[in-house]
């Protein structure tokens, strides 16, 4: 029973979200340092039709055929530049006290559903609004 579950989770994926993904992200440094980091790629499970924007196209290939999904984690952080012109809250704080100073700065970017095209040795994201 469960391995038949499991079965028409994955068909359902295949079927429905292989090309449609979602992406996040939010990074807090306090005096420079990170101290939390939240990195979020996850397959669309419900379809939806918008219109495609070129956000940009950087060079990766997938030789290795890794699934779109497990390709995007792995180079999460060569794909991340591509949504800084997105939706992105800088929030920072600067306190200081005597001679102690104490910075905190949050990096968000907002949920935003994209797609993935490999052609020749690039990468082409579009942002799908």
């Amino acid at each position: 029973m469960a391995r038949t579950f499991c079965l028409l989770i994955g068909l359902t994926q295949a079927l429905f979200c292989s090309d449609l993904f979602w992406f996040s992200y939010k990074i807090v440094t306090v005096n420079g340092l990170v101290v939390y980091e939240q990195k979020n790629i996850a397959p669309v499970m419900i379809p939806y039709e918008g219109k495609a924007q070129k956000l940009c196209s950087i060079e990766l290939s997938n030789t290795q055929n890794l699934p779109k999904e497990q390709f995007l984690r792995k180079h999460f952080d060569d794909i991340l530049p591509c949504f800084y012109q997105l939706s992105s809250h800088l929030l920072a704080w600067d306190d200081q006290y005597l001679k102690h100073g104490n910075d905190r700065i949050e990096l968000v970017i907002e949920p935003v559903r994209f797609t993935v095209d490999f052609k020749d040795e690039f990468a082409t994201i579009n942002a799908i609004r």
